[in-house]
C-alpha cells in the first residue's frame, strides 16, 4: 500500500514519504490479537495496510478502522498512556513508528505534527460528540433541545478528565476557572465536613464561581472512579455568548443552588 493513500499523508512531500518509508517497522498481528490495551503506556503510531482493527473504551467500542486507517497518536503528541483498547478483528499487517522515529521527524517536517495534531483534535472531538449525543442528553437537561451546532462546538473545546475515587476536583476557596460536566460517575459536594449532594452523569459542577466571579463555594470530591468533561473559563464565556439559551438555562441552575 502506498503511504500517499493515508489520509492524514494525502499532499505530502516526496522526501517526507520517502523518510517515512525508512524508518516505519512492518509488524503483523493474528485475527483477536490486542495491538495495545487502554491505561498502558504508548510509544507508536500504527498505520494499517492491510487488515482491519476494532476500537474500545471502558468496554464500548467506538469505531472500527481498516486499510489507510492509523491509531496510537496520540501517544506521540501527548507522551499518554493508551486511551483505548485496539484489537485485530482481521489479520493485520501494520506500520509502526516510533515516538523516536517520530520526534526525529517532526523535527524537520512540521507539517507531519501538524497533520497529526489535527488528525487527534479531530478524532478527541468526535468521540465527545458522541459521547454528548448518546448518553448525556437525556441526563443533562440544560442541553434539552441542543442544536448541532452547540454539541459540535463543545466538542472541541471540551477535555476529557479522569478521576480515581478519592480524588478531589475542586477545593473550597480555589478561583473558579473551569465549567464541568459529569460524563460517568458519582462525585460528592461538600462544605467543610458537611456532604451537600452527590452528583451523577449530566451534572454540572463550577459555574457559579465563573458567573459570580468569586471563589468556589464547595469541595467536590470523586466517590467512584470517575470521568468528566472540561471546560475552561474563556471557552466557557464565548459559548454562552454565542448560544445564550444555553446560558441562561446554566444560570437557572446557579440560581437554584445559590
Amino acid at each position: 500500500m502506498s503511504l500517499r493513500k493515508i489520509p492524514f499523508l494525502k499532499g505530502a512531500d516526496d522526501q517526507l514519504i520517502s523518510e517515512l518509508a525508512i524508518v516505519m517497522e512492518p509488524v503483523k498481528f493474528s485475527k483477536g490479537e490486542t495491538i495495545f490495551r487502554q491505561g498502558e503506556p504508548g510509544d507508536s503510531l500504527y498505520l494499517i495496510v492491510e487488515g482491519a482493527v476494532q476500537v474500545s473504551s471502558e468496554g464500548r467500542v467506538i469505531a472500527e478502522l481498516g486499510v489507510g486507517g492509523c491509531f496510537g497518536e496520540g501517544a506521540l503528541l501527548e507522551g499518554q498512556t493508551r486511551t483505548a483498547t485496539v484489537s485485530a478483528i482481521e489479520d493485520l499487517s501494520l506500520f509502526q513508528l516510533t515516538r523516536e522515529s517520530y520526534s526525529v521527524l517532526a523535527d524537520r517536517f512540521k507539517r507531519l505534527r501538524f497533520r497529526l495534531n489535527n488528525l487527534h483534535k479531530d478524532r478527541k472531538a468526535e468521540e465527545i460528540e458522541n459521547s454528548i449525543g448518546g448518553k448525556l442528553l437525556q441526563n443533562a437537561p440544560f442541553l434539552t433541545g441542543a442544536g448541532g451546532g452547540l454539541i459540535k462546538e463543545l466538542a472541541r473545546v471540551l477535555e476529557r478528565q479522569q478521576l480515581k475515587q478519592g480524588d478531589v476536583l475542586i477545593k473550597e476557596g480555589d478561583d473558579g476557572r473551569y465549567f464541568f460536566l459529569i460524563e460517568e460517575g458519582l462525585l460528592g459536594i461538600s462544605q467543610g465536613k458537611q456532604q451537600l449532594a452527590e452528583l451523577g452523569p449530566g451534572s454540572c459542577i463550577g459555574e457559579g464561581a465563573l458567573f459570580s466571579g468569586r471563589a468556589c463555594s464547595a469541595t467536590v470530591t470523586a466517590l467512584t472512579d470517575a470521568s468528566c468533561f472540561t471546560l475552561r473559563k474563556e471557552s466557557f464565556r464565548r459559548i454562552i455568548s454565542r448560544y445564550p439559551v444555553f446560558g441562561r438555562r446554566l444560570h437557572d441552575i446557579h440560581s437554584k443552588r445559590s
